[in-house]
């Protein structure tokens, strides 16, 4: 089982020296956020960064802030579909096999209204489904705050294209009492493991939080869960390290008893 971690982990380097840091660690491959200029003016670039320093890129993070409206008869839910359908395309330029998309978004404390039917949202869906399955792209769904949605599109589309992305930290944040892993653990595609106190999204390595590791290395084995074990970390709680490489050395040891 290979291992992978976030192209963003929390110190201000440039790309080429993060992927060159991350492949020294001990990781194989990266997941990214290809959409958006977050962190490097020249983020499009990083498939050849990732390249050029030997790793794999196993899957890019859609944008989310427009989540919510796909679900709504807006012109700002076509365009949001429409900016999907350019990162699915983006995965079949740069030959990355998964885009993870947030179902919803959510803001701070606040739980957006659930939509009055969900028709408008799952044509959309079954829309961006079928887009990703002619460029033979994947769609992992990751679970959010609503378990609804979560079971909405689960039920209504069948797909091999279309799979789970278990997110650890959303998990323990928002549904803890919901066995994701059982639910959908047969329709498993991709992970972000991060641990957090169950109050914050620290996005911390795991194991620095107050997750059951052991319950959660029991359910993808039953599973079978045979991807990357993929960190979605920042250096939450060790600021103290000051040093990129000793904070990756900590990531691996703890991505290793993950497996």
């Amino acid at each position: 089982m290979t291992l992978s971690i976030v192209d963003w982990f929390g110190y201000n380097l440039s790309p080429q020296e993060r992927m060159r840091l991350i492949k020294k660690a001990g990781f194989s491959g990266i997941i990214g956020f290809i959409w958006a200029d977050l962190f490097d003016s020249n983020y499009k670039s990083f498939p050849e960064y990732a390249g050029n320093a030997g790793l794999y890129v196993e899957n890019i993070h859609g944008p989310w802030s427009g989540a919510n409206e796909l679900w709504n008869d807006s012109l700002n839910g076509q365009n949001f579909m429409e900016e999907i359908f350019e990162n699915i395309k983006a995965c079949s330029f740069y030959e990355i096999p998964t885009l993870v998309m947030h179902p919803e978004c959510k803001n701070g404390t606040e739980y957006t209204e659930l939509p009055e039917n969900f028709d408008i949202g799952i044509d959309r869906w079954e829309r961006i489904t079928d887009f990703a399955e002619r460029l033979d792209v994947n769609i992992a769904v990751e679970n959010m705050a609503r378990p609804e949605y979560l079971d909405c599109i689960f039920t209504n589309i069948k797909s091999k294209r279309l799979g789970f992305c278990f997110d650890s930290g959303h998990w323990n944040l928002f549904m803890p009492e919901l066995d994701l892993l059982t639910l959908y653990g047969d329709r498993l595609m991709a992970l972000h493991l991060h641990d957090n106190d169950g109050i914050n999204d620290w996005h911390a390595l795991p194991l620095s939080g107050n997750i059951d590791w052991d319950d959660i290395k029991t359910k993808l084995k039953s599973a079978g869960y045979k991807g990357s074990i993929a960190l979605e970390v920042g250096n939450k709680n060790f600021e103290h390290i000051k040093e990129p490489e000793k904070f990756l050395q900590l990531a691996v040891e703890s991505a290793k008893k993950l497996i």
